[in-house]
């Protein structure tokens, strides 16, 4: 678990300054946030005149404040500003006033900017978690409170890296279908892609129960794997908008998918609207059970009347995946619609056959252009149990069973536990099934994308599993760290770019970062979590190596991966046996409640 995650520390004023050579922020993320980047020192000193600061036309956080506007107002708590240098200062300043631009634009619910920028002292961390059920971190930036959800969410650095457009979508607001309404959500219906799909919840507004469905509802649209779109979540508070929309009996709480009648769900459909045929179907309630079995429902839902997943909803653990990865502008519309029948014959197959096989098994459909392949689509099956061995194997003591799953060939060769259909026989019923079960049954060849790497000169230190404890975990200095494959096509082109960061820290007189690689084929070390995949940039802060911040981002840019790294090497933490003396205070603390 990440440190930051784990621990409730004051930021106390000797604490050194986060510095950040280049914060892009929201703007790489979402159209609503136009940013302009700036160049910054790594050694930037904090600005004397802190207090001047420009959040200080916000205003001050206090307890009476927050009672009178957090059932109303959607808030932002800005936590001490005046510990940021002036450059962060302002980006972070401008990224606040975007926000309260777009959600002037986007929703008539107000949204408040408060700034807690008192001293911060255990005591006012402790009373604060206690009061407010939060716990903030060492790198919080700021709090957020969402009118509709009671409980405050923890903004820190770590969400600059993994999950940046969470801002903008913590705010999202949510839309109520009234009879008022209803010509708005069919025209949306109407241009419905199939790909696609809307979610409904009935909320009924007689019941006592009618803020939980909201509140659930809202907490449903955070999550990470959830559709962005916010045309698509819609809470239907009108009974008679369901009995137009042909639901009958419908309670409170209760989901449904709605989508586009297509090839993709066998052209099954419920009502026509707008001269469009549209599938309604039923995925359970809200009501009595995790966020996370909500998504299952939805997810067993989609998955029961369609022939592909959809991975917007959450992945199920899988034994396969079997993808059918094609670029729609090469191939004909009648030979999408033949290799979609395919797959889903394939399905009904299984089902009738093998429904535990069906089960575990993800059917993917990509949109993209196959690779070593020139007609226009591909098919393939990955192992994703096997695939996940490489975790498993180095939480193993026993050597058997860590040689049974040896992620390595006979022949000493990384697996890749992707197999292709040859391109030379023809997509049908018959030979999904023949390769699927070749592939099952283990009579299957693995698929090694054959790409041959560019070169670039490497200016990283090499590392190896045997001096990796020596180089990187007692390493007085940040390690930043790049895990590649030979069979990985994005490493060859991402590596000349962290190459280039190494050579300007090799420059450097006294670098405060070094910089390393390791083949992710044939290095394992025990002392830190391995990866089934490659690319991974990482950084191992000095001091707390096991838990590494690591680079999670859609978007891959060289402009971004040095800030993450330039970012991450200026977060400085407190030292660590303050952190222990904090820990222990902390567990007496509980103790004596």
């Amino acid at each position: 678990m990440n440190l930051f995650r784990r621990v409730c520390i004051p930021f106390l004023r000797q604490v050194p300054k986060i510095a950040t050579p280049r914060l892009v922020a929201l703007s790489l993320l979402t159209s609503h946030l136009v940013l302009y980047s700036k160049r910054v020192n790594a050694s930037t000193t904090p600005n004397p005149e802190a207090s001047n600061n420009g959040f200080n036309k916000y205003e001050k956080f206090s307890d009476q404040i927050y009672e009178q506007i957090h059932q109303t107002h959607d808030i932002i708590i800005v936590v001490d500003p005046d510990r940021f240098v002036e450059h962060f200062l302002d980006e972070l300043l401008q990224v606040v006033d975007q926000v309260i631009k777009v959600q002037k634009v986007r929703s008539k619910r107000p949204l408040k900017v408060l700034t807690l920028n008192e001293p911060i002292t255990e005591k006012l961390v402790r009373d604060f978690e206690q009061k407010y059920k939060i716990t903030i971190e060492q790198d919080t930036i700021m709090l957020l409170k969402n009118k509709y959800i009671q409980r405050i969410y923890n903004f820190n650095a770590n969400d600059y890296f993994e999950n940046r457009i969470l801002l903008i979508n913590y705010f999202k607001k949510i839309n109520k279908l009234t009879h008022k309404k209803l010509n708005e959500f069919e025209q949306i219906l109407s241009y419905l892609p199939s790909t696609e799909s809307a979610v409904l919840v009935y909320a009924d507004k007689t019941s006592p129960q009618y803020k939980n469905v909201q509140t659930r509802f809202c907490i449903m649209q955070q999550n990470d794997n959830y559709q962005k779109n916010e045309k698509l979540h819609w809470i239907l508070i009108d009974k008679a908008v369901a009995d137009r929309l042909g639901i009958q009996n419908i309670q409170n709480g209760q989901l449904f998918i709605l989508q586009k009648s297509s090839k993709l769900n066998n052209f099954q459909s419920s009502i026509t609207i707008n001269n469009k045929k549209l599938l309604i179907t039923s995925a359970g309630t809200l009501g009595g059970k995790s966020m996370d079995n909500v998504m299952e429902d939805l997810t067993q839902a989609y998955n029961d009347v369609n022939v592909f997943s959809n991975r917007s909803f959450g992945k199920q653990a899988t034994k396969y995946s079997i993808v059918l990865e094609l670029d729609l502008n090469k191939i004909p519309k009648h030979e999408e619609t033949r290799l979609v029948k395919a797959f889903g014959e394939l399905k009904k197959y299984l089902k009738e056959t093998n429904p535990e096989i069906l089960n575990k098994t993800e059917f993917i459909y990509l949109n993209k252009t196959p690779k070593d392949n020139h007609l226009g689509y591909q098919v393939y099956i990955r192992d994703d149990e096997k695939y996940g061995d490489r975790l498993r194997q180095h939480q193993e003591t026993n050597m058997d069973m860590m040689k049974k799953l040896s992620v390595f060939n006979e022949f000493g060769q990384a697996h890749s536990y992707i197999f292709r259909l040859d391109e030379q026989i023809q997509v049908s019923k018959d030979s999904l099934i023949s390769f699927f079960m070749a592939v099952k049954n283990g009579h299957a060849n693995e698929y090694f994308q054959t790409q041959e790497q560019p070169k670039y000169k490497k200016y990283s230190i090499k590392l190896v599993g045997k001096t990796f404890q020596k180089e990187v975990m007692e390493s007085k200095k940040d390690y930043a760290i790049f895990q590649y494959s030979k069979n990985c096509h994005a490493c060859g082109e991402y590596g000349q770019y962290y190459e280039n960061l190494a050579l300007e820290s090799y420059k450097q007189e006294n670098p405060t970062m070094i910089y390393g690689r390791m083949n992710n084929d044939h290095n394992k070390p025990s002392c830190i979590q391995d990866f089934p995949y490659t690319p991974v940039f990482m950084v191992c802060k000095k001091g707390i190596q096991n838990y590494p911040y690591v680079y999670r981002n859609q978007k891959f840019t060289p402009e971004l991966l040095k800030s993450f790294f330039s970012v991450t090497n200026a977060i400085n933490l407190i030292p660590e046996e303050q952190y222990q003396k904090l820990q222990a205070d902390r567990a007496l603390y509980i103790q004596n409640q």
